[in-house]
């Protein structure tokens, strides 16, 4: 075995000796390459392969690259340069009540553990109740406050904006009913006209907070119950599920701290009614799920419809105006994050990584919240039916990227021992053993190729 090895090494010196300089063969390839080869082999190869084709290719190669990852820096640095020229280009979570006093947690370095209940509520109570009565003393502009630290241009936009509530409704007649029994429709309607009450046409930012702090309540609630089931002994198939559900929060978390940077909770009313609904809505759907998980889906699923009509209209309404307008650097953060495997986790119906969205302006920002939302229809829809298998999207991947990776691993096998038999007639691929810089060797190499697991 030595004798082998080391007859193997100086054929691999061998073999780097021979090749012309700026070849740049790296020692481990060379190695691999000596080790599973034969001298018939390489000759089979050096009689059918052209070198200075190759060469050229590789150097063209080279080139094309270098020119890619030029403009690639150039774009980037410009871009950089542009938004640091603009302070409109890009805001944070600033703008907003809840996260003008706790921060972003994109904007935190300790993120830490809550105080404990007592002490938590009593301030939150003092603080809450100075808020009330600035709200109820005319003198005190309280969403002024908070909207002084936008840019004159960016407040005026904002103010500019509009969204007709007629106009949501003839959306929803437009398209396929949502079927659902009469016990549900009702307050469904119910809430849909509380909200075009409370908030008129100038308002839609408030409006959109207040339904985004509400929609987090269903996640929460199908998590606890999933949870209390599974305490209790009753139900352990759904633990996929609960990622789901969690990633479907954490979705619509951020477009409320995107409506927040917004100053969608700037007054003190919409906070106390959005926050005490939610508390309502949270428990009116554990009762549900208590009698019926379909029932609980089903009302969600008729939420989140709205939902859909809602933003479709408002970005159709205001295209022109939140094109010229910044998106919020959470919204940036969120959907173009390194690592989007939340995004995916809350897409049941698609493909994973199919949607990566880019986000460049507001009217990115809102058509995509729009989109999450008809994600999430098609979600409570599945989860209402018996024979739907709701698992994890990327879990889902994984598994077929698998046994994706087994037959090839297979096929790989199967093709060097076909090499090893009929050296004379069949060329092994040059570009498959020396793509990179192996560290292992050819079954590295083979591996890399299925490098999205």
């Amino acid at each position: 075995r030595r004798l082998a090895t080391s007859r193997a090494r100086r054929r691999a010196r061998a073999m780097r000796d021979d090749v012309e300089d700026g070849a740049d063969v790296p020692e481990d390839v060379a190695d691999a390459f000596a080790s599973a080869t034969t001298r018939e082999t390489r000759a089979a190869i050096a009689r059918n392969t052209d070198v200075d084709a190759l060469r050229a290719s590789r150097d063209a190669a080279k080139a094309a690259l270098a020119k890619a990852e030029l403009a690639y820096a150039a774009a980037t640095l410009a871009r950089e340069a542009s938004r640091d020229d603009d302070d409109d280009v890009e805001f944070s979570c600033s703008y907003g009540y809840i996260a003008s006093l706790r921060g972003c947690y994109i904007d935190i370095e300790r993120h830490g553990v809550p105080r404990g209940f007592l002490q938590s509520g009593t301030e939150n109570f003092a603080r809450e109740l100075r808020e009330m009565m600035a709200y109820f003393d005319a003198n005190t502009p309280e969403t002024e406050k908070a909207r002084d630290a936008m840019p004159a241009e960016l407040r005026a936009k904002m103010d500019a904006l509009r969204l007709d509530a007629d106009a949501i409704w003839a959306r929803e007649r437009a398209r396929p009913e949502i079927s659902a029994p009469w016990i549900l429709k009702v307050p469904y309607v119910a809430l849909c006209v509380m909200l075009d009450k409370l908030f008129d046409e100038t308002q839609p930012v408030q409006r959109f907070w207040f339904l985004e702090t509400v929609a987090r309540m269903p996640y929460f609630s199908y998590t606890s119950m999933l949870t209390f089931y599974e305490i209790l002994g009753w139900w352990r198939r759904s633990s996929e599920l609960r990622k789901v559900h969690f990633a479907e929060e954490w979705n619509e978390y951020h477009h409320l701290l995107v409506m927040e940077s917004l100053g969608g909770d700037a007054c003190w009313r919409d906070r106390f009614l959005g926050q005490h609904a939610a508390i309502v809505y949270y428990f009116v759907l554990v009762a549900l799920w208590l009698i019926s998980p379909a029932l609980a889906y089903n009302f969600s699923e008729l939420i989140e419809g709205h939902a859909v009509d809602t933003y479709g209209q408002f970005v159709d309404q205001n295209a022109e105006l939140l094109k010229s307008m910044p998106a919020p650097r959470i919204a940036v953060e969120y959907y173009e994050a390194a690592d989007l495997y939340l995004f995916d986790e809350f897409q049941t119906a698609r493909e994973v990584r199919s949607r990566r969205p880019q986000i460049r302006s507001l009217y990115d920002v809102f058509s995509n919240i729009r989109d999450d939302e008809g994600e999430h229809v098609n979600t409570m829809n599945a989860c209402q039916r018996e024979d739907s298998d709701i698992s994890s999207p990327n879990a889902v991947n994984a598994k077929t990227a698998a046994v994706a990776a087994l037959v090839a691993a297979q096929y790989a096998f199967q093709k060097i021992a076909e090499t090893a038999l009929m050296a004379d007639e069949v060329a092994i691929d040059v570009d498959a053993v020396m793509d990179e810089k192996v560290t292992v060797g050819v079954f590295d190499a083979i591996l890399r190729l299925f490098d999205f697991l």
